[in-house]
């Protein structure tokens, strides 16, 4: 899950790296560092400033209700089924988690965006690069859900503004 928002964000998931080293294994956890140093030292330094919405909006879907709802019911998915005693393969369970972690993501891509001082589906796709369509999806469901609120129509075109949580 933290590689695939990685990638939605434009980070990049090679830039995460994951090892199970046991205190046995020196030999083993030098050359994972390495390793580690060497895949930093080509990517270079992160550019903090240039990805500032992208870090946090992935750090509030790391945070949101549905990701962590949905990553609280794996094994029961997976396990003993759903409340209809359907047990879900990894496969469907991941496409699901993906499905969400991606509008998620984007909602809050878009809630940084409005928080920057965006305040129309236009300037939010000239900030975030999301397609208008999607971004009026979004934006009705995030109205729905108390994140934003219209604030006023100029020239016929919705304003809209974040709702501090």
């Amino acid at each position: 899950m933290t590689r695939k928002l990685l990638e939605l964000s434009g980070i990049g998931a090679d830039r995460l790296h994951l090892a199970w080293v046991s205190s046995a294994e020196a030999q083993r956890f030098a050359s994972l560092t390495s390793e580690v140093v060497a895949s930093v030292t080509r990517q270079g330094p992160l550019q903090r400033d240039r990805l500032q919405l992208q870090l946090e909006a992935a750090r509030r879907t790391l945070d949101s209700e549905p990701v962590r709802w949905t990553l609280g019911k794996e094994k029961n998915l997976l396990e003993s089924g759903d409340v209809y005693a359907r047990k879900w393969t990894r496969e469907a369970y991941e496409t699901v988690l993906d499905t969400i972690l991606e509008q998620e993501y984007q909602q809050n891509l878009i809630y940084a965006a409005l928080r920057q001082g965006c305040e129309s589906v236009y300037d939010i796709r000239d900030r975030i690069g999301l397609q208008p369509p999607r971004i009026s999806f979004l934006l009705a469901q995030m109205e729905k859900g108390g994140l934003v609120e219209l604030r006023s129509l100029k020239d016929s075109k919705p304003k809209f503004s974040a709702v501090a949580p």
